[in-house]
């Protein structure tokens, strides 16, 4: 019985280790399993082959791209200056061109007429006046010398003298008024006929009727304009310059400018005005750009693009093909080549000129980008570099 229990045990005991070989044995193959199949899929790996190019430098025309609205040079609003008269007749119409001082409107003249009529009788009667006391004054005036002389020779007495003495200074006190009075009807009709002439409304510039506010038969009213005029011969392009831009136009320069109505024509206009301080809110300033327009072909209202020379410059460029943008931003990346590796890097660009891009951030002189089988490429993949160039001629 004994011996029964021993033969149990050490039979248990072998099987122990046994299952212990075994354990260690299985999982030492799985260890080199996994390691051998590592090494072969690392060779398998795939190496992408590309072409790549050059970060270089080179001169590029600094071309401003600028937008705005065309805007008339000049445009007027023509109030009467007379309130609450009736607005008798309007004689232009929109699309009208009128010149400087034409007649454009007419005010009810009744009232401003019949005082005119008031203050011209006003001034007759006013200057018959007048003669009837010039005449007083010459008959007062002989008999007071003939008085003064007789006085001196004491035939008549000092006091006879001094009553037609005080009768020739009324009399001439009332000359003196009689003037005044006619003096001030005088003024009082040309304020009249300033008035009158105020009835009429003129153009005071050269333009077109942009628009019309009132009717005949309306009321007049200082605050409320009858017509717009507008001078459209010279059109003006009121565009937004960036702080980093602005020192760097000039009076003068030159800008081509297109509009969506006449996609294939090429207007000419020049830098007219240039703001002299910015906004500090959004640190932009504004310039107007003038742009002749003889034949009317351009329209207030049209949109505006504006192309703007500004010379050139030294700027780190890549061909355009390096490019890649990532997926629902406005953001760029490129592929540089580094170690047998793509690496991907987030980059800033600037202006664009044929085929190059202006890089302002993310690369350096020289590095070599990835300008063909970039499509198969992740951060990290070992490409093979197939060929390098500068794509001058592309």
């Amino acid at each position: 019985m004994e011996d029964n229990v021993k033969s149990k045990g050490k039979s248990g005991f072998i099987i122990a280790v046994i299952a212990i070989f075994v354990f260690v044995g299985l999982a030492s193959y799985n260890y080199w399993k996994f390691k051998t199949q590592k090494e072969q899929e690392a060779k398998r790996e795939e190496v992408v082959p590309v072409e790549t190019i050059s970060v270089q430098r080179r001169q590029l025309d600094t071309v401003l791209e600028l937008t705005g609205n065309v805007q008339s040079l000049m445009e007027v609003y023509v109030h009467p200056k007379v309130p609450g008269e009736i607005i008798e007749r309007i004689l232009v119409e929109r699309g009208d061109y009128v010149r400087k001082g034409s007649l454009i409107a007419i005010l009810e003249k009744t009232t401003v007429e019949a005082r005119i009529k008031e203050a011209e009788a006003g001034l007759r009667s006013a200057r018959a006046k007048l003669n009837e006391v010039e005449a007083n004054l010459d008959f007062i005036k002989k008999d007071r010398l003939r008085l003064q002389r007789l006085a001196e020779l004491h035939v008549v007495s000092q006091q006879e003298f001094d009553q037609i003495d005080a009768k020739y200074r009324a009399i001439l006190a009332a000359k003196k008024l009689a003037i005044a009075q006619i003096e001030r009807i005088r003024a009082s009709l040309n304020l009249l006929d300033i008035l009158l002439r105020d009835h009429d409304v003129y153009s005071p510039i050269s333009g077109y009727v942009s628009a019309r506010y009132v009717d005949a038969g309306t009321m007049s009213d200082s605050k409320k304009p009858i017509v717009r005029i507008s001078m459209e011969k010279t059109v003006k392009i009121v565009a937004t310059v960036t702080e980093e831009d602005y020192p760097l136009i000039r009076k003068g320069m030159e800008a081509e400018v297109r509009v969506d109505a006449f996609p294939q024509r090429v207007f000419k206009g020049t830098v007219s005005v240039i703001n002299p301080t910015l906004d500090p809110a959004t640190r932009t300033g504004q310039i107007e750009i003038h742009v002749e327009n003889r034949d009317l072909t351009l329209r207030s209202g049209m949109f505006a693009r504006m192309h703007l020379a500004l010379g050139e410059r030294e700027a780190l460029v890549v061909h355009k093909d390096a490019l890649n943008r990532l997926p629902g931003t406005g953001n760029y990346y490129v592929y540089v080549v580094k170690g047998g590796k793509a690496i991907m890097k987030n980059i800033k660009i600037g202006a664009s000129q044929e085929n190059h891009v202006e890089i302002k951030e993310g690369l350096k002189e020289g590095e070599q980008v990835v300008v063909k089988g970039q499509n198969r490429l992740r951060d990290g993949t070992l490409v093979r570099v197939m060929g390098q160039g500068t794509r001058e001629g592309r």
